[in-house]
């Protein structure tokens, strides 16, 4: 008769382990303090970032109202040309009934009336257009009837000595400001991947809890238990991993200062042109005044030989073309010049909003 023998098989062992740990760094080759600080350095760089973003949208806008404004003026000038041209015709017409003035005379100074008008129309679609563009830039509908106001377009033109101006470029482009920041951020860097050559030492604190069901093999007071030290970490040999990080970090750092270097050269290049064209454009204003106030001189006496016919109508027609010329190369200097002072100031680096 066969033997069966059976076996129970035995219970098997449950078991909870759990471990919670903290861990306070205490000293971690001044990696740490070294990103903190390159975080506080990028935050001021963005923040100098921003001012310049928006110095550049004041820019803008600032050109676009002088553009707005100068529209405007010409808009203005041609209408009252055209009134003053209107009168001169209307005169010659009667002139040419009493015989005082030839056909001649009248036509052309009737053609005259024609082309500034087609000249009117045009000012006034580029018034419309310049209108747009301000209104775009301020965020108004393009076809939203803006209107601005100058209080003192004939201002003292300002002196500058470009020594100053310079040296103030130098201490408040916000480009440089910031690129200052980018380079003790990357020294920071530079630090922060040099920091494991050094043993990373930190405190820490464990609690640890153990329960073993079907055994006896451990005392109930070791069920759970705290622990606390200090743990050092030192990497003697990480195969120039951080010889390779450090060198990564010294030439991002060489590369910011080379391009602070060359942005410094260019602000420079950028500063003398926005000054010479400064002085220029106020030469201009001087100039434009004096021709504005001879070619009113000859247009009276003109106008005055005209009303007892001996002066022709050609010669009215050109003294009147010369007067409008003068008023419109002064008003466009100004413009220039208001818009080159800007341009000035912004790349001096100073607030224009």
């Amino acid at each position: 008769m066969p033997h069966h023998c059976f076996h129970q098989p035995a219970n098997p062992i449950n078991a909870l382990y759990a471990n919670a740990t903290i861990e306070q760094p205490l000293f971690t080759g001044l990696k740490l303090l070294s990103l903190r600080k390159a975080a506080k350095y990028g935050k001021e760089a963005a923040l100098v970032q921003n001012t310049q973003t928006m110095n550049q949208k004041a820019l803008v806008i600032h050109t676009a109202f002088w553009n707005l404004y100068k529209a405007e003026k010409l808009t203005e000038m041609l209408r009252e040309n055209i009134k003053g041209l209107e009168k001169h015709l209307k005169d010659t017409e009667e002139f040419l009934k009493n015989g005082l003035a030839t056909r001649n005379d009248f036509l052309k100074l009737k053609v005259k009336v024609s082309e500034t008008r087609t000249k009117l129309i045009e000012a006034e679609n580029g018034l419309e257009i310049a209108r747009a563009v301000y209104n775009k830039n301020l965020g108004y509908p393009l076809d939203q009837k803006t209107e601005i106001v100058v209080e003192n377009l004939d201002e003292i033109l300002k002196i500058y000595d470009y020594s100053s101006i310079l040296e103030e470029a130098i201490n408040s482009r916000s480009e440089l400001v910031s690129s200052k920041y980018q380079s003790l951020a990357a020294e920071e860097k530079i630090t922060a991947a040099k920091s494991t050559w050094f043993p990373q030492i930190a405190a820490f604190g464990s609690y640890y809890y153990l329960k073993v069901d079907g055994t006896k093999l451990l005392n109930s007071d070791w069920n759970n238990f705290w622990m606390v030290g200090l743990s050092v970490k030192w990497d003697i040999w990480d195969w120039w991993k951080t010889s390779s990080l450090a060198e990564q970090a010294e030439q991002q750092y060489n590369q910011i200062e080379l391009s602070k270097q060359i942005l410094k050269e260019n602000i420079e290049i950028e500063v003398y042109k926005n000054y010479l064209s400064m002085q220029s454009e106020a030469s201009k204003v001087d100039v434009s005044k004096l021709r504005v106030e001879s070619a009113e001189e000859n247009y009276r006496i003109t106008n005055d030989k005209y009303e007892t016919q001996l002066a022709t109508s050609t010669e009215l027609i050109d003294a009147d073309s010369e007067l409008l010329d003068a008023k419109t190369k002064l008003i466009t200097s100004y413009i220039n010049y208001k818009i080159a002072k800007v341009y000035l100031e912004k790349s001096i680096g100073r607030k224009i909003y």
